[in-house]
């Protein structure tokens, strides 16, 4: 039986940690635009925080806190991810090589396969889904902890449903090449400012 406050308990930290855009939702913005399948790009989106917060709430978080040699690990695979996805994205602004049809990149399975990959390796997805909503979500007595994942996943479909129905107005703009090639830019930018940031976090811990 859901328990409602708890699932608004996890409704409002899952709004907490996803209403502030990261790598992988400017993935979703940039497929969003090139035409991709809205429910697809929803589905992947919500369907990896559906993962990490089970693993989470599972035993993740817990094992994470006390093995942090496999935590730097991941952390290191996942800065390595956001620096080559940024480098791609550097390459594709700098070459201008879109479609002169519509001037936008040709969506494909390889774009949803970096927003896959992004999803599941990015060090910050991992901060915010595994250890904090669920870590938070292992706290609980295990009678409640589904009606908190239940929570945090709707605030994930909210949050994605809004972020890419809202994204898809602005596919209007984006209608010459000097358009996608500053959004490109935009992306390898937050990409590599990502890494260096989180890069930056691994020196002073």
């Amino acid at each position: 039986m859901l328990d409602t406050s708890i699932w608004l308990q996890g409704f409002m930290l899952g709004l907490a940690m996803f209403v502030a855009p990261g790598p992988k939702d400017i993935l979703i913005l940039r497929e969003t635009l090139a035409g991709q399948s809205p429910l697809l790009l929803i589905a992947i989106a919500v369907g990896s925080d559906i993962l990490l917060i089970a693993l989470g709430i599972l035993g993740l978080s817990a094992l994470l806190e006390r093995a942090p040699t496999l935590t730097l690990g991941l952390q290191i695979v996942g800065i390595s991810l956001l620096v080559l996805h940024g480098i791609h994205a550097g390459r594709s602004a700098w070459r201008g090589t879109y479609d002169s049809a519509d001037t936008s990149p040709a969506p494909g399975p390889g774009a949803l396969r970096k927003i896959v990959t992004v999803s599941l390796f990015n060090p910050a997805a991992w901060l915010d889904t595994v250890l904090v909503i669920g870590g938070v979500g292992a706290t609980l007595p295990q009678v409640v902890q589904m009606s908190f994942a239940i929570g945090a996943v709707a605030a994930s479909l909210l949050w994605f449903a809004f972020w890419v129905f809202g994204t898809r107005f602005a596919r209007r703009i984006m209608t010459s090449v000097c358009a996608w090639r500053l959004l490109d830019a935009g992306v390898a930018l937050a990409m590599i400012a990502m890494a260096v940031l989180l890069a930056a976090g691994l020196n002073g811990d």
